[in-house]
């Protein structure tokens, strides 16, 4: 009787571990939709897109966001490797680290040339630039509110 006890309440715990992991997760992507959102609001505001620039602006932003999305994803895993490993890393290794983060850098670039020449086919330049700049100010002020939140000054 008491082994099915013990069972029923390890049972039981790994079973709410799966829910909190579960809820934090969903709130992550909750929070993340939020913030997609935002930014469209914001951008669209900043650029004054109209419904027809809109309809085919963000499909295209919303593919180059995932195309550099994924181009970060493989330098963060590698990165994290690579800091996780705790040999002693060679000048070599520490190079081939370097050009990586390199490569990485000029990839984001050429995607965001490929991408500027597409918005140009639906968009004024004009509003290209204030679409990139709406960009870093929208960056900026979401940095802003976390060093807030997670930083707050003392009263």
């Amino acid at each position: 009787m008491k082994k099915k006890w013990i069972f029923f309440l390890l049972l039981g715990l790994t079973n709410m571990n799966v829910l909190l992991f579960g809820q934090r997760d969903d709130k992550r992507k909750a929070e993340f939709e939020e913030f997609k959102e935002k930014r469209v609001a914001f951008i669209t505001q900043a650029t004054d897109l109209d419904a027809e620039e809109a309809k085919v602006f963000w499909p295209l932003y919303n593919e180059l966001q995932e195309k550099k999305f994924e181009l970060n994803k493989q330098l963060r895993k590698t990165l994290f490797e690579f800091s996780e490993n705790k040999k002693n890393h060679t000048e070599s290794d520490y190079k081939e680290i370097v050009d990586l983060y390199t490569q990485s850098r000029i990839k984001e670039a050429q995607l965001d040339e490929e991408y500027i020449a597409k918005f140009a086919k639906v968009i004024s330049y004009e509003k290209i630039y204030l679409y990139q700049q709406a960009e870093l100010q929208f960056a900026r002020q979401m940095l802003d509110q976390r060093r807030e939140r997670d930083f707050p000054k003392p009263k």
